[in-house]
């Protein structure tokens, strides 16, 4: 017997609406977390890149220390709300621009002694810098991008400093709230860099034997010798078993890696919240 036209397409429309209901209803992974952790993690790097290149670009048609030069660099912080400083720097190691204007008492300064300062003046292409102690008391990151001028010739490079753990919050903590999850972040020598228990931001889980038990620290080596992974580890006194599963966000030479927490119960399955 033929179905009519008009029940078959009824029919097939109650199908598709059936079936995503269902997928909508289905919570996300941890994979799929960390998924699209790095990438908004990597997006955020990239367009505070962009942001860097093009004030580069005009401190390289008008001048290091020109005034539509000096608007490009507000503009570039402007875009990136978490951003403190940016400081323009000649090839010879000199400040010699500062935004915002608290910054002004570095112009004329040689920061050749900083490690990222010569790193950047050697290599002349966008870096983005590991965590360092920032003068304001807490640790931060600074992204670089070479400033050319018309000619070609290497003129110095402009440098934005932020703190890491704001930059990666805004894209981390809306993919975890109300759902079983956890993040954390690190650098590849084991250095935390965003937790959502911020008292545990700077402490090293892989150097500092303080931090927590050997089995611990030997889950931490693992996840950062390797760019990606997965693997479960306990806390035997507390009577908590986590699962991790874990990748690598970061771009310009640098590597931090994405560690997507979820605490399983004595049963091995995921324990329950709320």
């Amino acid at each position: 017997m033929r179905i009519p036209a008009f029940f078959a397409t009824l029919f097939i429309i109650a199908m598709v609406i059936g079936t995503g209901c269902t997928g909508e209803a289905r919570p996300s992974s941890g994979g799929e977390v960390l998924q699209e952790a790095v990438t908004g993690i990597d997006d955020e790097l990239t367009e505070v890149r962009v942001s860097m290149g093009e004030s580069a670009r005009v401190l390289g048609e008008t001048g290091l220390t020109s005034t539509t030069g000096k608007e490009a660099v507000r503009q570039a912080m402007l875009n990136h709300p978490y951003a403190e400083s940016t400081l323009v720097v000649t090839k010879d190691s000199i400040v010699v621009m500062a935004v915002p204007d608290d910054y002004a008492g570095t112009v004329g300064s040689d920061i050749s002694s900083h490690l990222e300062t010569g790193r950047s003046i050697r290599e002349q292409v966008p870096l983005v810098s590991e965590v360092f102690p920032l003068a304001e008391g807490y640790a931060g990151v600074a992204q670089s991008y070479p400033i050319f001028g018309e000619d070609g010739e290497y003129l110095g490079f402009a440098s934005i400093a932020y703190r890491p753990d704001t930059l990666i919050g805004r894209v981390v903590a809306p993919l975890v709230d109300g759902t079983p999850y956890e993040i954390r972040v690190i650098q590849t020598d084991g250095r935390v860099i965003y937790d959502m228990v911020p008292e545990e931001i700077g402490k090293n889980l892989v150097a500092d034997s303080a931090q927590g038990s050997p089995a611990l620290q030997e889950t931490f080596s693992r996840i950062a010798a390797k760019p990606s992974g997965s693997l479960e580890y306990s806390f035997e006194e507390q009577h908590v078993t986590k699962r991790v599963v874990w990748g690598t966000a970061g771009i310009d030479g640098t590597e931090w890696r994405i560690i997507v927490i979820e605490s399983l119960d004595a049963g091995g399955v995921p324990a329950a919240t709320g």
